[in-house]
């Protein structure tokens, strides 16, 4: 490689670094007490339910699709997502195994049998119980402002790097609640859940999270 080669590969390298950091926000430098004060926030809830609102960029559509629907999280390790505008659509995910259930069919995968569906079903479940910097499909860097931090995960695992280009996790200071998921997949489609109104302990029942 010549001296020129040489600069640019560096130039690029320097400019890459520094997309890597969020505009408006700063790096994290003490991780732990992050993940200490993440923890001690999780320990006491049980369950979580708030509204979202969904973004979906297709690189193949010029429109951006917009959905709404309900969130339910109860711990250790149940989520129910659930699509209600401007189509009906349920992913619930319990010990394993995925529902998916759309106005025409309802399927059941084991995610056993998927090492992939695996790392999915721990992302939802680790953001929720607030052991996102653990995960070992990731490599996870904290990022900061004045009222929200921003986790920003770059896949390790083969195939979470098939599905996706980066994973960008927003919380607010405040509660440590999640308030934005933006996913990025490798084809160039980006998933954007904003979500609101989190409640925190209120009564949820199992039939939300069955998968029978």
């Amino acid at each position: 490689m010549n001296k020129v080669s040489s600069l640019i590969l560096i130039g690029l390298l320097i400019a890459g670094m520094a997309n890597a950091q969020p505009k408006g926000f700063s790096l994290v430098k003490n991780t732990d007490a992050f993940q200490s004060a993440l923890s001690k926030a999780n320990s006491t809830i049980q369950t979580v339910a708030s509204d979202f609102i969904q973004i979906k960029n297709m690189s193949l559509l010029a429109e951006k699709v917009k959905s709404k629907g309900k969130f339910y999280f109860m711990k250790e390790d149940k989520v129910r997502i659930e699509y209600t505008q401007p189509f009906s659509y349920i992913l619930v995910l319990n010990k394993g195994q995925v529902l998916v259930k759309d106005e025409q069919k309802t399927s059941k995968i084991n995610t056993k049998n998927s090492k992939a569906m695996q790392s999915v079903n721990r992302i939802m479940v680790d953001c929720m119980r607030g052991t996102i910097l653990t995960n070992p499909d990731f490599k996870a860097a904290v990022y900061e402002n004045g009222s929200d931090y921003m986790i920003a995960l770059l896949p390790t695992n083969v195939d979470m790097k098939k599905m996706f280009a980066g994973i960008e996790i927003y919380m607010t200071k405040k509660t440590y609640d999640v308030s934005r998921l933006v996913m990025k997949e490798n084809g160039g489609d980006v998933t954007d859940m904003n979500f609101s109104n989190p409640k925190h302990n209120t009564p949820l029942h199992e039939t939300l999270f069955k998968v029978k």
